[in-house]
């Protein structure tokens, strides 16, 4: 059997202006943010499983991981990630 594929190759081209960043540059930013945030949340989930009254570290947690969440979500709408499962 013989499939026809209908995909199309685009190459593209980021330029960096004298006043803006680059997308790779947007891109690994955000990725360094993202990758601090998820350190800074295990090393308080560590904390909490020493102290004996941990509960007091449930705010920054949940911070920590409301600002994970963001930056996860403007990732996705800076880079334009789309995730798709191609069965071939």
């Amino acid at each position: 059997m013989n499939q026809e594929n209908n995909h199309t190759d685009m190459d593209i081209q980021v330029t960096a202006k004298k006043d803006e960043l680059s997308l790779k540059a947007k891109g690994a930013g955000l990725l360094i943010l993202i990758a601090m945030c998820i350190v800074g949340i295990i090393l308080l989930s560590l904390k909490m499983a020493d102290m004996e009254k941990g509960t007091i570290l449930f705010a920054p947690l949940l911070f920590l991981l409301y600002i994970t969440y963001n930056l996860i979500a403007t990732l996705d709408a800076v880079l334009g990630i789309t995730v798709r499962y191609r069965d071939d």
